[in-house]
């Protein structure tokens, strides 16, 4: 199967899978505290009670910048490690003493892992901040995916969508 067929495939998947997700949650959530907007008296962010517009304007500046932060981390940094840790085919690294590698490897996932705990409240507390988070990302990932591209050479035209003829459904 050709790659391009793959992605759409796991992104038709993935898609299918949101909208499930989104259907089920609205027809079976009753009186939760998640489908809220903004602050309210019982909203609490990790012990912090977010419960006027400055506290919850703060909030958000955390999370922009926090996306902000793991997006530019996820996109530029973790790729160079793991291509070089990981990659089989890579054998003789130039650009990195073995115990460079190895404590710039072991240190960033360590701290990305303790960021992952935030991103959860982040996500567990209150839809809008979960899809203000989502939105931050969306953005810088956009923003840093084509940066990451203007540096290749592309040999193909710039079709998003081939014709039919070009899609081979089962060959590689």
């Amino acid at each position: 199967m050709k790659q391009l067929n793959k992605i759409r495939i796991c992104l038709t998947l993935n898609t299918l899978l949101v909208i499930f997700i989104g259907f089920y949650i609205t027809n079976f959530a009753t009186n939760s505290t998640y489908f809220r907007i903004g602050p309210n008296d019982d909203f609490i962010f990790i012990s912090v009670s977010i419960d006027t517009n400055e506290k919850y304007i703060s909030l958000l500046t955390l999370i922009f910048f926090n996306d902000l932060i793991r997006v530019i981390v996820q996109e530029l940094g973790d790729p160079v490690l793991g291509f070089n840790v990981y990659n089989p085919d890579k054998t003789e690294i130039r650009e990195f003493s073995k115990s460079q590698l190895y404590f710039y490897s072991n240190a960033m996932y360590f701290v990305s892992n303790i960021r992952d705990i935030f991103n959860v409240l982040i996500n567990v507390t209150q839809i809008d901040i979960a899809l203000f988070s989502v939105l931050v990302e969306q953005i810088v990932t956009s923003v840093t995916i084509y940066m990451l591209l203007n540096e290749k050479k592309f040999l193909k035209n710039n079709e998003l969508l081939p014709n039919n003829d070009e899609i081979q459904i089962g060959h590689d």
